[in-house]
């Protein structure tokens, strides 16, 4: 995702953790240069499932089911 939303602006980016079993799509709110991770869509392998993680009170919902999207169409079950 690379999206603005009103005057937010939003990009996603992929990260994971082998050693700890997890794979997830961050997305970041660029504010002012700084970019600062503000949602995550987690898969866990041991669960297998997804997970919703937010670093903030609130998100637009057109932005949160964007992510989840993502996350769903691009995370690899390992």
């Amino acid at each position: 995702m690379d999206r603005v939303h009103a005057t937010q602006h939003f990009v996603t980016q992929t990260t994971y953790s082998d050693a700890e079993g997890w794979t997830a799509i961050e997305l970041l709110e660029t504010s002012g240069g700084a970019k600062a991770v503000v949602a995550r869509v987690v898969f866990w392998d041991a669960q297998g499932q997804f997970a919703l993680e937010l670093g903030v009170p609130e998100l637009p919902l057109t932005i949160v089911e964007e992510l989840i999207a993502e996350a769903r169409s691009t995370i690899e079950f390992r």
